[in-house]
């Protein structure tokens, strides 16, 4: 099926959808723009309880100019280029990790296979408009799916604001789970590439929930979740996600991939998913330590951390949300 007829099929289903329901959760999303952040988006966007107000983009897997574009092309295909995208951060606060060169590579590429899409992002700054909307405004959700390091940015100018922070979801670290960074074992990406951003929202006292590798590790995206998915092929939005995926096709198949981000955004809608533990986190910085999470003894919790939750249940509304 082209591209062009499924974007009216998309249109056709996310009007339909509207009917049903009105919004619950207005959801700022800051992305680095790899597959696992793309299906995120678009599984929000198919959601008829969720408004997605704004989109930054922060480094990571891809660079936040492709990684903008990535994120445009995706909302053009999903009939919503109202949706305002801001680019952020194109490196952590200190130092230069960064994700080895072949994968952001590869992210840059991502769906282009769709067409071109515009306008521009947003002349202001990720930074800037974060420090401006979490000050003040209605109360809005966040799902943060890369580095902390917009967030850290926009709070050096401001560290009053996350007054208008509802819920704030990261999919990042890890605590008691195998890290996944070879240079730093006991870390997760997210957290290995800007620790010092981390440590800046744990001070916060934001609403904070983490979804690390420790919940994450226990929903393997499998070749046979692909081939479901391929079954389907109803409309435009399972015809995505089976593009996004096929890109990460000889990870799935060795059992390396998982649904980091896609869990992240299924706990932000529906909480019950995971169950969470209240922690004082802190964060280590240096050499091989990079990035992990430790439990601060004596201090009062700052987070919540999913430690399990249900792979079953997660496949359940990830894939309705895909038929809507």
């Amino acid at each position: 099926m082209r591209p062009r007829r499924l974007h009216r099929l998309f249109l056709l289903a996310t009007l339909a959808s509207c009917l049903c329901a009105q919004p619950a959760h207005t959801v700022l999303i800051d992305t680095d723009a790899g597959a696992d952040d793309l299906l995120a988006i678009l599984f929000l966007l198919q959601r008829p309880d969720v408004r997605v107000e704004a989109i930054t983009i922060v480094h990571g897997l891809a660079e936040p100019k492709a990684g903008a574009e990535s994120v445009a092309r995706l909302l053009a295909y999903c009939q919503r280029p109202g949706i305002p995208i801001y680019l952020g951060a194109a490196r952590p606060l200190e130092g230069a990790a960064a994700f080895p060169a072949e994968w952001r590579a590869a992210a840059n590429q991502l769906l282009r296979q769709l067409p071109a899409a515009r306008p521009a992002p947003q002349s202001e700054s990720a930074a800037a408009f974060l420090k401006r909307r979490l000050l003040r405004g209605a109360p809005v959700d966040v799902l943060a799916l890369g580095p902390l390091t917009n967030f850290a940015l926009a709070l050096r100018e401001e560290p009053r604001l996350g007054r208008a922070i509802h819920d704030f979801v990261w999919m990042g670290g890890s605590l008691d789970a195998p890290g996944n960074v070879l240079a730093a074992p006991s870390a997760e990406w997210n957290a290995y590439l800007d620790p010092l951003a981390v440590e800046s929202v744990l001070g916060t006292g934001w609403p904070l929930r983490v979804v690390g590798l420790d919940a994450a590790n226990q929903v393997p995206v499998t070749l046979t979740d692909l081939e479901r998915l391929e079954a389907l092929r109803l409309n435009a939005a399972t015809w995505l996600a089976v593009e996004l995926l096929r890109t990460e096709a000889s990870s799935i198949a060795a059992g390396r991939y998982f649904a980091w981000d896609p869990l992240a955004a299924a706990v932000l809608v529906e909480p019950g998913l995971a169950r969470f533990e209240h922690v004082a986190l802190g964060v280590r910085k240096r050499a091989q330590e990079r990035g992990r999470l430790l439990r601060v003894p004596a201090v009062k919790p700052n987070a919540a951390v999913a430690m399990a939750v249900e792979p079953g249940r997660f496949r359940r509304v990830f894939v309705s949300a895909m038929l809507l």
